[in-house]
């Protein structure tokens, strides 16, 4: 299944409600477990963003919902980026031309 990591900053709203956030987060996975959702790991970060999610969605429109939805809730802002496992890249990189 396609991979993709999601990079998560908080809105204001967010912030203020820190000490609450694990039964929002515990319904944005529900959702996103109805839509195909493997997590692969799910990090709290100090810089720039605040949280970081990586898993395999089936499909791009399962990601774009799972994202949407999670800024729907109001307490985060969300960057989705399509990836890949380093040995794909790797093997990717080997057939380019000379």
């Amino acid at each position: 299944m396609p991979l993709y990591v999601g990079l998560v900053k908080m809105t204001g709203q967010g912030a203020s409600r820190i000490r609450n956030l694990a039964p929002e987060y515990a319904k944005w996975k529900a959702y996103a477990d109805s839509l195909g959702f493997k997590p692969i790991c799910a990090l709290a970060c100090f810089g720039q963003y605040d949280f970081v999610v990586v898993g395999e969605y089936p499909n791009e429109a399962a990601a774009l919902k799972a994202a949407g939805y999670a800024v729907a809730l109001g307490d985060v802002q969300v960057q989705t980026l399509p990836a890949c496992q380093i040995e794909d890249f790797f093997a990717a990189m080997r057939e380019l031309p000379g």
